[in-house]
């Protein structure tokens, strides 16, 4: 099960199993054998594919269902601080904001 959420979430971010192992400082290899459920990763391993995969570790391990809670709960924050009177031109700015952000995060 762990192994088949890492291959799952490293599939839909678009990652090779090599830019996963170098995120992680360990060798592809090794990466592989958490996919494939030969090894387990340690806790501070865990903790870095969270981050990496923005999910918890309680979605790591099938304790939680939902993928994205914390991502979805930041940004249910942004829009609640968006108030009513933000003119199209500003959402405009808001939005190329988000995105910019989004493309740095996926060259790093």
């Amino acid at each position: 099960m762990f192994g088949q959420k890492l291959k799952n979430l490293r599939s839909r971010t678009n990652k090779t199993q090599q830019e996963v192992a170098d995120y992680l400082g360990m060798s592809r290899a090794a990466y592989s054998h958490f996919e494939n459920g030969r090894n387990e990763p340690d806790r501070e391993t865990i903790l870095k594919l969270a981050d990496l995969f923005d999910v918890s570790t309680d979605y790591l391990f099938g304790r939680e269902k939902q993928e994205y809670k914390e991502t979805e709960n930041r940004a249910q924050t942004v829009a609640a601080h968006i108030d009513e009177d933000v003119s199209d031109e500003e959402m405009e700015d808001i939005l190329n904001y988000i995105e910019f952000i989004r493309q740095k995060h996926k060259k790093e």
